[in-house]
């Protein structure tokens, strides 16, 4: 027991003594436990958050399952391994009111609050009553207020159907963006339509094997159950955590043990002295091994603390709080996501990691003779091993001998030469993927923008149409350009067009014949075949306004063209791409890949359209119409974009024509705008944007099917997205950067402590201080230029795998080495270098040649 308290005392004695190198170590134990906490927060964060915005887009279910009869939604309702069920009805049935066509809804409350809260009201329960979004019942000419009865009408009969509203719910995403109008009613008990029902299971439930269950028990096919896009998956994560831990953790054991090295070998002396005077082998393995873990017990909780500081800290400033989504009728809370059971295990595994070091460390040192520990015999044991490979007598210039004593003590101590082209090796990689995460989420953030639609704060589109002839009015326009708060507008008007198709161009004919094919099984006819005269696919000519053009160029692949000034024989095409790493298998807006048709810019390309622009009939679209008189137009291809950038309601999956809107008003002076984005200043407070929006739905409801809405609030969730990410990686850059300088500083100061007496005798035989600064800085540049060398042949497989595991390649980009970064990392690490050299030189100006001869080292 005594000896216990002995060694208590003592490496409590050693912590005090030497404060610098136990700081150093309690850093990095605390910086790297900053570093783990915070990542591991941010990934478990950002992929709740992720989930969640993609359950607001495609329900909060694990799956749906369709055709049911009562008796099955019965069964289902009674199953105790589902925790949530919602219930939908029949079809969606179509009205009309204001110009705008909507959807009714049967559906129960779970169905109707699934991605959304009542915020005003209560959920209808008897026929005749209905609650929809505000900004849908805008759309719809109906003032936002309950218990108010309006009249629908249903398209086909022109029977008007009294419905009265009794809740208004919040927006929903996923209405908003494609501008879907919904009124949601009441499942309807006297009808037998089948049900259409989603399931969330208790957490726990194997998802493969319950479903596979459930179609026995239901007697039902595999394919109508169909499983959630938004439907969580974890393994993903838990192999993403696993990665990075052991990333951090090989990054920071490196820095620790070159801190704890050195400052093991400042002590040995003490410990040869202690052995000599009567400490055993055993208790000196305790002392060393006790001080360490003690000072991790310290640094470890500290770091936890401040990573989960920073994640909070990160968490406010990002917005993420303030994002409202709502799932079965509650607010979504996006409170940081603490994996605590994954730190505590990151904490064990360190503190193994740590002890194992701590442990071999001490055993080395025990197991080292009494006289040659004191004497700093086994640190110099390789000293004497380097020989004279680089001997000063075979140099015949100062650059020579520069570069030979440079090589002798980068040999002479091999294992602290090594731990600093480690460390900056480490760290130049570090950096370099850290420039690239941040280059990726740039891309993301454009590429989001794109999928979303989110091109102007305000969008005013409609869901589909035929005819030139729908759509905003140029008077409805022009109203909404002259609003003084509406800075900018961009519109799109469309004129559906045929395309000749008889070059045998080469195209994706698997993909073409499988969509004709759904197509025709649905409605009886396809968007492609031969209308009488000609083999045609059916597209759309699209006339776009000066600033709809200007924002199209930075899509652009290949070619180029005038915004200010297309030709009439000009076109600009979009054309759909597959991604070539088969991580999606439908074709997108991506920038990479095999297009779905092979056109190149300067070709040649044939459209007809009817010379009375009638396209709105069944004649026209099961390419029936013979008798009808078409004018043929040849454009020559100025440019091929991979994204149109302005909404397509008609979701065309052939090649659209875009031109300018003067070119449209020329063959149809009577066309109409399907597409505009609207934007005004960013100074606006929120009543005076939610009165902007009023104004513009007020406007463009006096057109047939045209929705109005914000986008403000999705822009600046989707912006609070990307700084949040930057955030991190800014964050994670100052601590990796305060953990390489420790290791850089101390191995630094190291190397030129150990050789203060040769040095000193060097001058003393008339060796200038500058030619010594020149002799370390050369040294040590000599080492950074070797850490660099390595961490470009490390670093490509390290921006390989941040490739992979990134959104890249789900959008179609290709992996492209970041030299720009990479060699600006290198020259800052070159610099760094040079200048701790010189700043650690310092003390050797003004030190005393004997007092640095007489040193003990």
């Amino acid at each position: 027991m005594k000896d216990r308290e002995t060694d208590s005392r003592l490496h409590l004695q050693f912590i005090k003594s030497y404060k610098k190198n136990t700081l150093a170590i309690f850093l990095s134990f605390a910086l790297t436990f900053t570093l783990l906490t915070a990542m591991l927060v941010l990934l478990h964060t950002n992929h709740r958050i992720a989930n969640i915005q993609a359950k607001a887009q495609f329900t909060p279910s694990d799956c749906y399952i369709e055709d049911l009869s009562e008796q099955q939604v019965k069964q289902l309702k009674e199953d105790r391994s589902i925790q949530r069920l919602a219930v939908e009805q029949g079809g969606r049935y179509t009205f009309q009111r204001n110009h705008q066509t909507m959807f009714l809804v049967k559906g129960d409350d779970a169905l109707i609050t699934m991605m959304a809260k009542t915020i005003e009201g209560r959920l209808p329960a008897q026929e005749g009553e209905v609650a929809a979004e505000k900004w849908a019942l805008l759309n719809l000419g109906i003032e936002p207020s309950v218990n108010q009865s309006f009249a629908i009408t249903d398209p086909e009969t022109g029977e008007e159907r009294k419905v009265t509203l009794v809740g208004i719910l919040s927006d929903m995403p996923a209405n908003k963006k494609y501008g879907v109008l919904q009124l949601y009613t009441p499942l309807d008990k006297h009808t037998e339509d089948p049900y259409l029902v989603y399931l969330q299971f208790r957490e726990g439930v194997n998802y493969n094997s319950r479903t596979k269950e459930l179609c026995k028990e239901l007697g039902i096919q595999s394919g109508q159950i169909r499983t959630c896009p938004a439907r969580e998956d974890f393994r993903e994560l838990y192999r993403t955590d696993v990665k990075v831990i052991s990333v951090i953790l090989v990054i920071c054991m490196v820095v620790f043990y070159g801190v704890y090295r050195i400052a093991s070998i400042t002590r040995e002396k003490q410990y040869g002295i202690l052995r000599a005077v009567g400490m055993k082998r055993r208790q000196l393995q305790r002392m060393i091994l006790s001080e360490l873990l003690l000072i991790y017990c310290a640094g470890a909780p500290a770091g936890i603390g401040a990573g989960l500081l920073v994640s909070i800290f990160i968490s406010a400033i990002s917005g993420d709080r303030d994002m409202e989504i709502y799932l079965f009728n509650e607010k979504v809370g996006f409170a940081p996501v603490i994996p605590v059971w994954l730190i505590l295990i990151c904490v064990a595994v360190t503190a193994l990691l740590i002890g194992t070091v701590g442990w071999m460390t001490g055993r080395k040192i025990a197991l080292a003779s009494v006289t040659e520990t004191i004497s700093g015999g086994r640190s110099c044991r390789e000293e004497k091993k380097s020989g004279s490979v680089f001997a000063l007598g075979k140099s015949g210039s100062k650059t020579g001998t520069l570069f030979q004593m440079a090589c002798k003590y980068i040999f002479r101590d091999r294992k602290t030469s090594a731990f600093v082209v480690l460390t900056v090796c480490l760290g130049v990689t570090l950096f370099a993927g850290l420039a690239y995460r941040a280059q990726t989420l740039e891309t993301y953030r454009r590429d989001t923008e794109e999928m979303w639609y989110l091109n102007g704060q305000y969008a005013v589109t409609m869901q589909a149409f035929g005819s030139h002839r729908e759509g905003i009015s140029r008077e409805s326009a022009k109203e909404i350009e002259q609003i003084p708060e509406i800075t900018a507008v961009k519109t799109a008007s469309g004129i559906p067009v045929r395309v000749v198709d008889e070059d045998g161009r080469k195209r994706n004919d698997s993909y073409y014949e499988e969509h004709n094919k759904r197509l025709r099984d649905t409605y009886g006819y396809g968007d492609a075949g031969y209308d009488g005269r000609n083999q045609v696919y059916k597209s759309i000519l699209y006339g776009y306004n000066k600033e709809a053009l200007t924002a199209l160029k930075s899509h652009v692949i290949s070619g180029d063209f005038d915004p200010e000034k297309i030709g009439e024989d000009e076109v600009i095409l979009s054309v759909l791409r597959t991604d070539d790493t088969k991580e999606n298998k439908n074709p997108g807006f991506y920038k990479e890949g095999t297009p779905l048709m092979e056109y190149r810019v300067g070709d040649e390309i044939q459209i007809k359209y009817r010379k009375d622009l009638d396209t709105g009939t069944l004649e026209y679209d099961d390419l029936t119409d013979t008798r009808a008189e078409y004018v043929y137009k040849t454009y020559k291809v100025a440019a091929i974009v991979s994204f149109a950038y302005m909404y397509d309601c008609n979701r065309t999956v052939y090649p659209l024509l875009i031109t300018s809107g003067e070119q449209i008003q020329k063959i149809a002076p009577d066309s109409k705008i399907q597409c505009m984005y609207a934007d005004s200043g960013n100074q606006m407070s929120l009543s005076r944007q939610m009165e902007l929006e009023r104004r513009l739905i007020k406007i463009s409801s006096q057109n047939d099917n045209v929705s109005a809405r914000s986008l403000l609030s999705e822009i600046r969730q989707n912006e609070a997205f990307y700084q949040k990410q930057m955030v991190y990686v800014y964050g994670i850059s100052v601590i990796a950067f305060i953990l390489v300088m420790i290791n850089m500083i101390n191995n630094l100061r190291y190397r030129m402590q150990t050789r203060t007496r040769e040095v000193c005798m060097l001058r003393a035989i008339g060796m200038s201080v500058a030619m010594t600064k020149r002799m370390m800085v050369f040294e040590n540049t000599m080492l950074c230029a070797v850490s660099i060398a390595a961490a470009f042949l490390i670093s490509h497989p390290a921006l390989r795998y941040l490739y992979k595991i990134s959104d890249m390649r789900a959008f179609g980009h290709p992996f492209r080495y970041n030299y720009p970064a990479f060699f600006l990392v290198s020259l800052i690490a070159l610099l760094i270098s040079m200048l701790l050299s010189l700043g650690i030189l310092k003390t050797w100006k003004t030190r005393e040649i004997v007092e640095g001869m007489g040193k003990i080292e």
